[in-house]
């Protein structure tokens, strides 16, 4: 498919893969045209090469550029007529945009690149966005929704996005949980922008219609307008204000498996029959109730026709601390299940000072009230008892030992009598009574108290056992990513042995082909020659002036009948005269000493046929003939095709044992992943059942700690207010 000097493809032609593009990515700088993603570092995956997260219709990879920037790059991997002039258009759009006119930095930005990716020598458009850093929605409900002032908080910050996207005349397209990010700082981050409408687009058809459980039953392709994420906007926002409103709404109606809050498509389709509604609106909390019958509404109405997001008056009511029992400040949960106080005295006395028998703060009110005859009797009997010892010794003619006995008597008898009269009055009743009934509350909360205390070590056993398995796994990961490292590694170093010698012998390939051509061209040329040589008869030499009949007949009785039967002149010296006798040297290598040939007309013959082969060079053949060359080309050809064969072979058989590999280790490892999510997902699953517990107990725990101080200052307030220093001192004194 041919691709246009500026990038764009021809519509409609096949998009790669996702596989195709992660191959692609493995080189960074061959595959890209943008300077940060060309020099950048793309993300890889333990396994299988540069991480991809894939969607629909693309696949998005993180890219870190050099300067530290990371990116989101989206491959797409459907063809689309409109795909350009789109997000030309949404990239404008939030170009425009003025972060102080925004009630926070909610966009994204995108840039949309014709000349994206080179994959397959052709190029295909991409998407470079911004990478956003930030918690899914749901996942930060999960970490958040005890926290009721956070989740409003995010549930007002989510209404003011909505209301710059109203402002602005954009809808987003694709309003739901996993398009919604929230930052570090809790302000909302909005991604995937495919199904965006931006007034530039304004007469165009949709693209998506949107997660289905976010949007109006009434939603069609034809519905692509700024209103189309008002019923989405108005289902997120109601989700949020009910979770602050009541946490207990998202264990009772979010799947932890779900895509979705609160509500989902079912709710909308057959809102009769879902226990959601029923639940919203009827809820006791009357904004939320008022919110729920607004939103439900909304149901039945066209898509375009709901209306924009309000949240006048949709704060949620703070849900009151649980009440406490005037009784000993336990809460009202625990009515009916703490002992009531036993033998209580009722409170008398009408003067200033006279307990009422139902505070809890302190453990004695002000003390004594107004003295009753009683207690003067008691305090004159008191002293009268202390003064008795010394009456009795001065009186007494009883023997020393009996003396002492009754001295005795006579003081713990008073003392009674005054321990007596104190605890009989009703202010000191009073007071025990309450330090009884802390006390019977103290031990009722006691097994909750033990209770909550193992659940929290449950908890820290879970998580230690949680983690000693995750160690394990992931060592199981990782041996298993190392296996799959060392064996790629053996099968490519076996293939470049495999294939080494055939790639070099096939690289030389050309060049014999070359020398056989050049060694059959010079085999031609011999020959040509040799067959002139053959043609001209040695009696030509008679044409030489040395040359006799004589000496040709010689010549011939030799063997030398023409100029192809000697090759040459062999010199030897002479024993007479310092002449040198001349052997011809014959085809075949032997030499010959001819009689009337000698060193002159040696000379001669060997001139004469050295001029012959000349002439006959000069007329010899200068390439080989076409069939032999078709010939040596065909065998090199055969051999040439041989290697390749071997050496595609080879690899071959390295890509199936690699593929053997990779899918058995890819297998085991999604086997250790699965055993890994479903670990993570059990303990996790027991973990909120200990939690939700804990959580339960909370209460209890802290109740308890409470009536303990109580307990304990009510003990002391009644050791200082009600003793029997001071009770001498209210007996003396009436105060």
């Amino acid at each position: 498919m041919a691709v246009s000097h500026t990038g764009k493809p021809a519509a409609g032609r096949k998009f790669p893969t996702g596989a195709n593009y992660v191959e692609a990515l493995q080189n960074p700088t061959l595959c890209f045209e943008d300077p940060d993603l060309k020099h950048g570092t793309v993300q890889q995956s333990p396994v299988l090469g540069p991480k991809a997260i894939s969607g629909n219709f693309a696949s998005v990879f993180s890219i870190t550029a050099p300067d530290g920037q990371r990116y989101a790059l989206k491959c797409f991997t459907r063809d689309s007529s409109t795909l350009e002039a789109r997000y030309q258009a949404i990239s404008r759009q939030l170009a425009d945009l003025r972060p102080s006119k925004l009630s926070q930095p909610w966009p994204v930005s995108t840039a949309y690149l014709p000349r994206g990716v080179l994959v397959a020598g052709e190029w295909y458009p991409a998407l470079k966005m911004a990478w956003v850093e930030g918690t899914s929605l749901i996942t930060w409900i999960e970490r958040n929704v005890r926290d009721t002032a956070a989740v409003l908080r995010t549930a007002e910050r989510f209404a003011a996005l909505v209301a710059d996207l109203e402002r602005l005349g954009v809808a987003h397209g694709d309003l739901q949980h996993g398009n919604l990010l929230v930052a570090a700082d809790s302000t909302l981050r909005l991604v995937d922008y495919d199904g965006m409408y931006v007034p530039a687009l304004k007469g165009q058809g949709a693209t998506e219609n949107g997660h289905r459980n976010y949007q109006s039953p009434t939603r069609t392709s034809a519905d692509f307008g700024p209103s189309i994420d008002r019923f989405s906007a108005w289902v997120i926002y109601l989700s949020l204000v009910a979770i602050a409103t009541d946490p207990a709404l998202w264990d009772q109606l979010h799947d932890a498996q779900g895509e979705f809050l609160i509500l989902k498509e079912d709710d909308f389709k057959e809102p009769r029959s879902s226990p959601a509604w029923s639940l919203l609106l009827t809820h006791t909390d009357p904004n939320l109730q008022a919110l729920a019958t607004q939103t439900h509404g909304h149901l039945t109405a066209a898509a375009q026709a709901v209306p924009p997001l309000t949240t006048a008056g949709t704060i949620p009511t703070p849900r009151p601390a649980p009440a406490v029992n005037q009784q000993g400040g336990s809460p009202s949960w625990m009515a009916g299940h703490m002992p009531q106080p036993r033998n209580r005295p009722a409170a008398s006395g009408t003067g200033p000072g006279t307990g009422t028998g139902t505070g809890t703060g302190t453990a004695a009110g002000t003390g004594f009230a107004h003295r009753r005859p009683g207690d003067i009797l008691a305090g004159v009997f008191a002293l009268t008892g202390s003064a008795a010892p010394a009456t009795l010794t001065a009186i007494s003619t009883l023997p020393t030992g009996y003396m002492a006995a009754a001295q005795l008597g006579v003081l713990l008898l008073s003392g009674g009598v005054l321990h007596a009269s104190r605890r009989s009055r009703p202010e000191a009743q009073a007071s025990k009574a309450r330090i009884l009934v802390l006390q019977q509350q103290v031990d009722a909360l006691a097994d909750s108290v033990a209770a909550a205390q193992k659940i929290h070590q449950e908890i820290e056993s879970l998580n230690t056992a949680g983690a000693r398995r995750d160690t394990q796994l992931n060592r199981q990961i990782k041996s298993l990513q190392t296996e799959l490292r060392d064996e790629q590694s053996r099968i490519t170093v076996r293939l470049n042995k495999e294939t080494g010698d055939l790639r070099t012998k096939l690289s030389g390939l050309a060049a014999k082909e070359q020398q056989q051509l050049d060694a059959a061209l010079a085999s031609a040329v011999r020959t040509h020659i040799q067959d002139k040589l053959r043609r001209t008869s040695i009696k030509d030499a008679k044409k030489l002036s040395n040359m006799g009949s004589g000496t040709v007949t010689n010549l011939i009785a030799a063997g030398i009948h023409t100029a192809a039967d000697f090759t040459g002149v062999r010199y030897v010296q002479g024993s007479r005269y310092g002449n040198r006798d001349a052997f011809l040297i014959r085809s075949n290598g032997h030499q010959v000493k001819v009689p009337g040939v000698g060193e002159v007309r040696a000379a001669a013959l060997e001139s004469w046929r050295t001029s012959l082969e000349q002439r006959a060079r000069k007329s010899a053949p200068t390439s080989v003939g076409v069939q032999e060359r078709a010939a040596i080309r065909q065998q090199f050809a055969a051999q040439k095709k041989r290697y390749e064969a071997e050496i595609t072979q080879a690899e071959s058989a390295a890509r199936h044992e690699r593929d053997q590999l990779q899918q058995r280790i890819t297998t085991r490892l999604q086997q250790v992943n699965t055993e890994k999510q479903q670990h993570q997902a059990a303990t996790q699953k027991q973990r909120a059942v200990l939690l939700q517990r804990q959580t339960q107990l909370a209460d209890a725990t802290t109740t308890h700690g409470r009536l303990v101080a109580q307990l304990t200052t009510a003990g002391a307030e009644h050791r200082r207010t009600f003793g029997l220093r001071r009770y001498l001192r209210f007996v003396a004194t009436g105060r």
